[in-house]
């Protein structure tokens, strides 16, 4: 049956039947390299039914990624092999599909690591971070773990190249009878009809990503998708919503932020902030930490004992025990926190063209007679941070461009506990009152922990290692400004841009990579006591919450509440592709 197989379909078959064996050793991996690190919750169902139906699933996926590269080489060499001899054309559509089978074979190495990190598959969510580039790649490069991935997809292509050359070699020496025409006219239409149905991927409907979630397991859900299919899926998705009438859902967010309807003020979430108290003319010192989970402290289960410091401030401060970011990057941690707006799936409104104007914490402290300034550890341009709070009411930004050029150790600069350095420096300078808005990085990849210094790691995980050195870092800072004349006038607040996925997960969203710590504390403990708060709260609630403890009279036009004086009934927050609400009892998932 083979022998008598026109040259051009053993040509196209070959390609095929080769590539999803090497997808299917791409998927392997990711399985092997996601378990050996997660816990995978399965409950009430077979395991080895999960994993088995997953990877069929991925054969469909797979099959319609390879469908799309080899259905014009088969056309082509199909209407050529009625004019002429089709083996002419075999070379040049030969590096036609070498060229497709290269880059699916990069976003398939590249969604491994991208997974691991994020729960979720490669979508164009990474191509908004194009102008970044450069920075990106000298990350991907300083990071080991990334670099091996890289080796991966040049090993990878470069067997599959080897062995196809090989027996593309036989086939073309093999003997091959010309049918006759009748069959030949049978062969090129089952040919082409098999071409169709791969790119459908089903029989009765063209296959959806939807059609990978089969079971209550949101890892086995995920494991069937081609990262491929899903990335061009991304680009074609509109990401306009419209779940409510746009007059429907205004009213309910004006019902629940309990805004009056007769304020005559230009927005519809302004209202007016009053109070009878005396304002508190405090420093505000905020420090957002890198990818610090709330699943890394003792206070929320861990049991490694990585922020000992933080666990220990927990407990001298306001601790809001049900905080979660409103995104998961972060350009979402920074907006979110600083400018009391949402994330809205994959939208970036730092990184906009037109530069919006928001009501925020540098507005409301400025207008209160706040200097307002920013570190980062790294260049300012990286999400357009510079440009966008340059214009948003931040007098100064401290980056890069401001450090000794010898304690920059990676593509995002300084080192944590250099960068608290700065800013105790810095400080020293400032009038009061001010506030500082510190981002932290050392929490990210690469993991480098700085040479000579007094820290003592006690993991060998140099992920763990990463997480005891965030804490000293903060605690060293902390020990610093006790020595500083403004440090009694102050009020230092902690939170994380976002969470890391760690630990066992069961959810499409991880807990882990959205739920974080939000610690309010203050020397003068005649404003923040100890104190436990379990109000459900999101990054964009820090605005009110501390005007409301400074007593600062301003107009608050932003979705935040004041979380010591409101309750929210649940935390909404988004996740790229999809937004996840949750309270005491309950988790929904809405999916674009």
């Amino acid at each position: 049956m083979w022998n008598k197989l026109p040259l051009y379909f053993k040509f196209v078959l070959t390609h095929y039947l080769l590539s999803v064996v090497f997808l299917f050793i791409f998927r392997l991996i990711l399985f092997f390299t996601y378990t050996a690190s997660h816990t995978v919750n399965v409950i009430g169902e077979n395991e080895s039914y999960l994993i088995g139906k997953a990877f069929l699933i991925g054969l469909q996926f797979d099959t319609v990624i390879m469908g799309y590269i080899l259905a014009l080489p088969l056309l082509v060499l199909t209407i050529a092999s009625f004019l002429f001899k089709a083996d002419k054309l075999l070379k040049p559509l030969n590096y036609f599909i070498y060229g497709l089978t290269l880059f699916s074979f990069f976003i398939s190495a590249a969604d491994i690591p991208y997974f691991n990190y994020n729960f979720a598959r490669l979508s164009a969510v990474v191509l908004e971070s194009a102008s970044d580039s450069k920075i990106i790649f000298k990350m991907i490069i300083e990071e080991p773990t990334y670099a091996i991935y890289f080796l991966v997809w040049f090993a990878m292509f470069g067997l599959y190249v080897f062995i196809s050359n090989r027996i593309i070699k036989r086939i073309r020496k093999s003997k091959t009878n010309r049918l006759p025409m009748l069959q030949h006219i049978l062969v090129a239409l089952f040919g082409l009809g098999l071409v169709f149905f791969a790119i459908r991927g089903r029989v009765d409907s063209p296959i959806r990503i939807n059609h990978s979630f089969f079971c209550n397991n949101s890892f086995y859900n995920q494991l069937g998708l081609n990262p491929t299919f899903v990335l061009i899926k991304s680009l074609k998705q509109d990401q306009a919503i419209k779940i409510l009438d746009d007059q429907e859902a205004l009213d309910n967010v004006k019902k629940q932020l309990n805004i009056k309807k007769d304020l005559k003020l230009n927005s519809p979430l302004a209202r007016k902030v009053t109070t009878d108290k005396t304002r508190l003319k405090k420093n505000v010192v905020l420090v957002i930490m890198e990818s610090m989970s709330a699943h890394k402290m003792k206070r929320f289960g861990n049991t490694d004992n990585l922020t000992p410091f933080l666990d220990s401030l927990a407990n001298e401060s306001y601790c809001f025990d049900n905080m979660y970011s409103a995104g998961f990057h972060t350009c979402n941690g920074i907006f979110s926190t600083l400018y009391s707006y949402p994330t809205v799936l994959r939208e970036r409104p730092m990184s906009a063209l037109n530069i919006n104007y928001y009501n925020s914490i540098p507005r409301v402290f400025k207008d209160s007679g706040y200097e307002n300034v920013f570190f980062t550890t790294g260049n300012q341009t990286f999400d357009n941070v510079g440009a966008f709070l340059s214009q948003n009411d931040f007098d100064k930004i401290i980056s890069e461009k401001d450090y000794n050029p010898k304690f920059i150790q990676s593509s995002f600069g300084i080192p944590d506990h250099k960068l608290f350095d700065y800013v105790i420096e810095e400080l020293k300078t400032k009038k009061t009152p001010f506030f500082s808005a510190i981002m932290t990085v050392s929490d990210h990849g690469p993991y480098i922990i700085p040479p000579n210094i007094s820290f003592k790691h006690k993991h060998k995980n140099i992920k763990k290692q990463v997480v005891e050195y965030a804490d000293w870092s903060i605690r060293q800072f902390m020990k610093n400004a006790k020595t500083q004349e403004w440090y009694d006038s102050t009020i230092f607040v902690f939170v994380a841009d976002h969470g890391v996925v760690m630990g066992d997960i069961t959810y499409d969203i991880p807990f882990s990579l959205h739920h974080i710590p939000l610690l309010i504390y203050a020397p003068d403990t005649t404003i923040v006591q100890p104190k436990a708060i379990k109000n459900y709260g999101t990054q964009m609630d820090i605005l009110p919450t501390l005007a409301g403890l400074l007593n600062i009279k301003y107009i608050n036009n932003t979705f935040g509440i004041d979380l010591l004086k409101t309750k929210r009934p649940y935390s909404v927050f988004s996740s790229d592709d999809k937004f996840g609400c949750i309270n005491d009892s309950l988790l929904y998932i809405y999916r674009k």
